[in-house]
């Protein structure tokens, strides 16, 4: 497979997840939203080891990589499925942008990769400082906004940590045994959180039905594996490139699918943060040119 393939299929689900992730919780829980698909995601797993006739690896390495990843999916997901109940998808689209700042944060403290050089320090700085702009008008809004944004926050972050941990681990297993360990997982606990918070079945329109199922299918299945598939295979910076590309594509989907509007605080924060992420990037071979 090749990687710029995997590249451009991930950031396509990752454009789109934010919107369909909205969209699959309208007329129910956000944790009967998360469930469903994660479930369905399950199934669809076991159904590919099945045909292809493969089976698990149970080496100490891959049941540590099925845990940290799908500890990664239950917690990322759920903080991101809350949010959505208050957060544009366009926003928690810009707020997972920042995801190469932090991992290049976690890099350093797991891998040892460098980070302290000037331009990456600047990116830091400025992605920082839109983050802040965007919260700082949250606070003239509802209580719920602010807490939605800092669900997300915690999310975005806790993707990066498990990013690098798994590049970390390094277990030499395929992105679909990944995917399927992780959600073996994660499953149980999204089904212990929807019976805690909501333990009802609702019926749910036409939108939100195609909705999960596009989850389930890509933003599951196939997204899960080829972002594994990055991280196994690219570098990190090269999986740190897929937020800094998504968040234009989620913005437009968000405005022209879903009517989102942004105020000019919320713009010029997102700005701050898309040109912090570039320079996070690119700076160090701008200066050198």
């Amino acid at each position: 497979m090749q990687i710029y393939l995997v590249f451009l299929s991930v950031v396509a689900i990752w454009s789109t997840t934010p919107l369909a992730i909205v969209w699959s919780t309208i007329g129910s829980s956000f944790s009967f939203g998360v469930t469903s698909r994660m479930f369905l995601g399950l199934i669809i797993c076991i159904l590919i080891l099945l045909i292809k006739k493969q089976k698990l690896t149970y080496s100490p390495l891959a049941i540590s990589n099925y845990i940290y990843a799908g500890a990664g999916i239950f917690i990322t997901m759920s903080l991101v499925y809350f949010s959505s109940q208050t957060v544009p998808s366009g926003i928690i689209s810009v707020i997972f942008g920042l995801t190469p700042i932090v991992t290049g944060v976690f890099a350093l403290l797991l891998l040892q990769e460098r980070f302290f050089v000037l331009h990456k320090i600047i990116g830091l700085i400025l992605g920082i400082g839109g983050l802040l702009v965007i919260f700082g008008h949250s606070f003239t809004h509802t209580s719920g906004l602010i807490l939605g944004l800092i669900s997300v926050t915690t999310a975005m972050i806790f993707q990066a940590f498990i990013s690098v941990k798994l590049k970390q681990i390094n277990a030499h297993i395929s992105a679909l045994e990944t995917t399927t360990g992780a959600l073996i997982v994660s499953v149980p606990l999204f089904v212990i959180s929807w019976i805690i918070i909501d333990p009802s079945i609702p019926q749910i329109n036409t939108k939100a039905s195609l909705s999960i199922l596009y989850l389930a299918v890509f933003g599951s299945v196939v997204g899960f594996m080829s972002y594994y598939y990055l991280i196994r295979h690219a570098s990190v910076r090269v999986v740190g490139i897929v937020p800094l590309i998504t968040p234009v594509f989620a913005l437009l989907l968000g405005s022209t699918l879903n009517n989102e509007t942004l105020t000019y605080n919320q713009l010029s924060g997102i700005i701050l943060v898309l040109i912090g992420l570039w320079y996070y990037e690119y700076g160090g071979k701008f200066k050198k040119g």
